[in-house]
C-alpha cells in the first residue's frame, strides 16, 4: 500500500515538474493589446512614396547595423585577446575598451538617424501612431508579448522621437 501512494506521488510530482515549464511559458503568437508590425502598417496607412520611402530606411539601417555587429564583435574579440594576455597591458586594454565604446556610440547614433529619417516621412498623427507602437516593442519592429511590457524585468522608459 505504501508503496502504491509512492508511485503515485513520484508519478503526479514528475508529470507536475514536467508540465509547469509549459504551462508558464507565454502563449506565442498572442499579443494581447500589442501592435505587431503589419496592424501598425495597416494603422498608419501609409502612401506608397512613404511605404518605398521607409523600406529604403529599413534597408539602409539593417545594412548599416550589419556593418557595426560585425565591428563590435571583431572589437569586442580583440579585447578579449588582450585581456588573457599573460601580463596583460593597461594601456592596450583601456585603448580597446575605448574602440569598442566608439562602436557602441555609432550604433546609438544611427539609431538616432534612423529615427529622425522616420519622423520625416510620416505625418504628425502617423509619427504618433508609429511612437505609440514603438514603446509598446523592444525598438527594433518586434513587438514583446504583452506580459513582457510589464514587472520587474521592464525595460526602463526611452525617450521616443
Amino acid at each position: 500500500m505504501k508503496h502504491q501512494k509512492m508511485k503515485t506521488t513520484l508519478l503526479l510530482a514528475l508529470t507536475l515538474a514536467l508540465a509547469l515549464p509549459i504551462i508558464a511559458e507565454p502563449q506565442r503568437g498572442s499579443r494581447g493589446n500589442c501592435d505587431s508590425p503589419r496592424e501598425m502598417r495597416a494603422e498608419l496607412n501609409l502612401t506608397e512614396i512613404q511605404e518605398k520611402q521607409m523600406q529604403d530606411l529599413r534597408f539602409d539601417r539593417e545594412l548599416n547595423m550589419i556593418d557595426l555587429r560585425a565591428k563590435l564583435q571583431t572589437e569586442h574579440l580583440t579585447l578579449r585577446k588582450l585581456r588573457q594576455a599573460d601580463e596583460p597591458n593597461k594601456k592596450k586594454l583601456y585603448a580597446q575598451v575605448e574602440k569598442v565604446g566608439a562602436v557602441k556610440i555609432k550604433m546609438d547614433k544611427s539609431k538616432v538617424d534612423h529615427q529622425l529619417a522616420v519622423r520625416k516621412v510620416l505625418t504628425e498623427d502617423q509619427f504618433k501612431i508609429f511612437a505609440r507602437t514603438m514603446q509598446n516593442n523592444d525598438g527594433r519592429g518586434k513587438a514583446r508579448s504583452c506580459d513582457q511590457q510589464s514587472g520587474p524585468n521592464k525595460r526602463p522608459h526611452r525617450d521616443r522621437f
